[in-house]
């Protein structure tokens, strides 16, 4: 398989970062405290397959569609910036995405699902230098008999710090993503749509759009967007904002938010919006206004028409106006 090497050296794959408290046995005497070390262990990815090599998340993740019975390897940077000498364990972990909005979710420490148990990474163990890195490959041998369908894991560079007279142990990890999906040809097409858009107002009451993503094709999403709002009062604009939300796999829908300036007026606004994921990109332009402050939701105000439904309001009103007024008028022709 045709691989795209040298990924530019900014596009840095530390995606996700947790840190965990793991309990030892009681030390026997207290031990000296060692100082923290300034700065940071990171990893990247370095190569990606030739025909996604314009996807930007696929210079981010592992991402690929093999065949069942098919091996291929990714190598992977770890690096220590550190001012300590900083031993690293590399290893995969189960992953999956939840249908809650949830996003990608890792599991527990060394879980296991049927992805983990095909990858495997060399070497699991390096000790790296202060200001310093080393390479590691990471393989996924796809057995003959694999289902098909998207699987999901994570493949983490940890670091343990030395336990200390509490018998607490600082444990951290940093990970790139894995979306392997199993099948013949080039695998189902991603794809997603844009659902209902609302005008919202987050606890501290700056005003929000939040818009629902549906995936509609057959790979996983990591939707992230712009809006740009127009029309406002007095006929204002806004610049574009950028939005995110989580992951969400084939079937599943999610949501992107848009944390806009808390100055903003309600409105009226007209809000285009374009939401993306790697090479799909979709566009939606709806006429919203904010709620007061407290208020949790708005609906999105623009009609089949395509008329903002206050444009209608204010012709009803002004044709009551008009008949109210015609009936006046002939009440005093008739008195007199």
């Amino acid at each position: 398989m045709s691989l795209h090497r040298g990924l530019a050296a900014g596009v840095l794959t530390v995606l996700m970062f947790a840190s965990a408290f793991v309990a030892q046995a009681p030390a026997a005497a207290q031990q000296p405290t060692e100082s923290a070390p300034v700065g940071s262990v990171g990893i990247r990815l370095l190569e990606a397959p030739v025909s996604l090599q314009d996807d930007p998340r696929a210079l981010a993740y592992i991402i690929d569609n093999l065949p069942p019975g098919t091996t291929i390897t990714r190598r992977i940077e770890v690096s220590n910036s550190t001012d300590q000498q900083q031993p690293v364990t590399l290893y995969p972990a189960a992953a999956s995405i939840g249908a809650d909005d949830s996003g990608f979710e890792v599991g527990d420490d060394r879980a296991v699902n049927e992805l983990t148990t095909w990858m495997s990474v060399t070497p699991t163990d390096l000790t790296l230098a202060p200001n310093s890195a080393a390479e590691a490959v990471v393989t996924i041998a796809v057995p003959p008999d694999a289902p098909e369908g998207e699987q999901y894991a994570v493949v983490w560079a940890q670091t343990a710090g030395a336990p200390t007279g509490t018998g607490i142990q600082n444990v951290s990890r940093v990970g790139i993503r894995t979306y392997l999906s199993v099948g013949g040809g080039n695998g189902p097409a991603a794809d997603l749509e844009i659902g209902d858009v609302a005008a919202s107002r987050n606890d501290s009451g700056a005003p929000e759009i939040v818009a629902t993503v549906s995936n509609t094709g057959g790979r996983a999403l990591d939707p992230s967007g712009t809006v740009e709002l127009s029309g406002g009062p007095g006929g204002i604009s806004t610049a574009p904002v950028k939005g995110s939300g989580g992951s969400i796999a084939p079937g599943q829908s999610g949501s992107v938010t848009f944390t806009l300036d808390p100055a903003l007026p309600a409105g009226p606004w007209q809000a285009a919006l374009t939401i993306t994921s790697g090479l799909v990109s979709k566009t939606s332009n709806v006429d919203v206004t904010f709620p007061d402050e407290g208020s949790v939701t708005a609906e999105d105000t623009s009609s089949d028409s395509g008329i903002p439904v206050w444009i209608w309001a204010i012709a009803a009103l002004i044709v009551i106006a008009v008949v109210a007024a015609v009936a006046v008028a002939m009440r005093r022709r008739k008195v007199s």
